[in-house]
């Protein structure tokens, strides 16, 4: 099973039409950290029309982070 680091290298690969995902690793890991905070738009569609987000953004956090650590 793919880590979802090799997923997003593959699709960049993909993307830029190379064979070589591997080689996007680190790229992958940018665009990552680079979602480790929710927008209030991305917590709005996750839970609408409620005042508190609660605990999700620190649950996307874990998450984000976690697939930073794998």
């Amino acid at each position: 099973m793919a880590t979802m680091l090799e997923k997003v290298a593959r699709a960049i690969a993909e993307e830029l039409q190379v064979d070589n995902w591997q080689d996007f690793i680190p790229a992958a890991r940018a665009a990552v950290h680079a979602m480790r905070e929710p927008s209030d738009e991305m917590l709005e569609a996750a839970l609408p029309g409620l005042p508190d987000y609660g605990d999700l953004p620190d649950e996307w956090l874990a998450m984000i982070s976690h697939v930073l650590n794998e």
